[in-house]
């Protein structure tokens, strides 16, 4: 699997960690040294990942992304989901594809479709939805609406492994694993030596910045998952954390997605 390294504005340096390149809409339009470290790394010839931003609850309209993938012409962009509500974002959707079309952009960026539902029925309608839209090139399985369809006792960023092995389970045993698969987020990364189906793509993760920003050394706690704050992109200075251990972070993640067969 490969994988993107997501870190705050405050030292963006570590997302050229990573395999590609994950860029947050929001991030976008707030930050001047964002958009030109996106830019840059486009120039380069980077894989570029544009996310909507859902996860982080910023109001990022249709018209915003739109604009956006004109600017920076990503690889691929995931479509406005809304979190846990799976008539919405399937609607959400079609929509934002016939805008596409209608923008001239279908077919130069791929559409990257997240599942959301409150109940695993609802996320599994929405994600055989998409399985069968010719439209969707990418799925993906979000740290927030997968725990919360899959586990019984869902607790905000927790239970992101267990849930998204349990959805992978499943999918598996049905034949569903048919479009590639991207993880949102990360809960351990030990999650990721587990998926054996080459349909597993990558995953992208602020975790192993966070976690060094809070002395976590993944090589001695590999499983205990603070919960993000929603502005700690924005707002985190940097300056104070170690950036070896941030490095060597990402070197276990890099390994774990490595043992992926």
């Amino acid at each position: 699997m490969d994988f993107y390294v997501i870190s705050p504005v405050s030292n963006l340096e570590p997302m050229k960690l990573g395999d590609r390149i994950f860029a947050l809409a929001h991030l976008w339009v707030q930050f001047p040294e964002y958009r030109e470290f996106i830019k840059a790394r486009k120039e380069e010839g980077w894989f570029i990942t544009l996310d909507n931003s859902a996860a982080e609850r910023a109001l990022v309209t249709e018209d915003i992304l739109i604009n956006i993938c004109h600017e920076l012409m990503p690889n691929e962009v995931i479509a406005p989901d809304v979190l846990f509500d799976v008539d919405v974002t399937i609607a959400n959707a079609k929509n934002f594809r016939d805008r596409m079309e209608s923008e001239g952009l279908l077919g130069k960026i791929e559409i990257f479709f997240c599942p959301q539902g409150k109940t695993k029925e609802d996320w599994l309608k929405a994600y055989m939805w998409a399985m069968f839209q010719d439209w969707i090139d990418v799925i993906g399985f979000s740290k927030i609406a997968v725990p919360n369809a899959w586990l019984e006792d869902y607790k905000d960023d927790q239970g992101i492994k267990e849930a998204r092995h349990m959805a992978y389970d499943h999918l598996l045993a049905e034949g569903a694993l048919v479009k590639p698969i991207h993880c949102l987020g990360q809960g351990s990364y030990t999650e990721f030596a587990y998926y054996t189906h080459p349909m597993m793509r990558s995953t992208d993760s602020v975790y192993p910045v966070l976690a060094a920003a809070h002395g976590i050394d993944f090589s001695k706690d590999s499983e205990t998952r603070i919960p993000t704050p929603h502005n700690f992109l924005e707002t985190f200075d940097m300056s104070g954390v170690n950036i070896e251990l941030v490095k060597k972070n990402i070197q276990y993640l890099r390994l774990s997605c490595m043992d992926y067969a």
